[in-house]
């Protein structure tokens, strides 16, 4: 059995916060590379004492590391139809929306009628196009794309919006989250 606990860490010293850091910088990409492996279909256990010699890491780490990627391969599988009912329920509604505007039960009320309808017709376009992503997913037995750290961190990245160390924090904080404290 495995005992998790929770911890304050009180320290002025820079140098333990920052191997700190590192370990946590590690464990995640260790998470990241089991994660990409056992899509290949690596076997979980011969991935473990690959991360031991790759990541130098201990045991535990190791198969924590391979764990939580089994586990978030799990979950995307399990999430998968409730995804793809979700986008046939927009569709549908996306396509009530249509009918109603194209047979006068509804107008718009910001904009005329075709801008309405041409932008109900790129919504419908890309909710068909989602549903079909998910089937051909559903079908392969595979998974969509995941992005570690975040979809939409990873959009203010490309933008610039947070910088890269920025981003490297988002993808890593897997054992504690920073929080400064800040005294007058």
């Amino acid at each position: 059995m495995k005992t998790v606990r929770v911890m304050k860490i009180v320290s002025n010293d820079e140098t333990h916060l920052r191997s700190l850091d590192e370990l946590m910088r590690v464990f995640g990409s260790a998470k990241r590379y089991a994660f990409n492996r056992l899509l290949e279909g690596r076997n979980a256990k011969d991935l473990i004492q690959h991360l031991l010699r790759q990541f130098q890491l201990n045991k535990r780490y190791a198969e924590d590391a391979v764990l939580l990627a089994q586990s978030l391969i799990s979950s995307q599988r399990e999430l998968l139809p409730m995804r793809l009912e979700d986008v046939q329920a927009k569709i549908e509604k996306t396509e009530k929306k249509i009918d109603d505007y194209q047979h006068g039960r509804k107008t718009p009320k910001k904009v005329d009628l075709q801008t309405c309808l041409d932008e109900l017709h790129r919504r419908l376009e890309k909710w068909k196009s989602k549903e079909d992503e998910l089937k051909h997913h559903l079908d392969q037995g595979t998974i969509p794309r995941v992005i570690f750290g975040g979809k939409q961190n990873f959009y203010k990245r490309l933008k610039g919006k947070i910088t890269n160390e920025e981003w490297k924090d988002l993808r890593s904080n897997q054992l504690y989250e920073k929080v400064w404290v800040i005294r007058s």
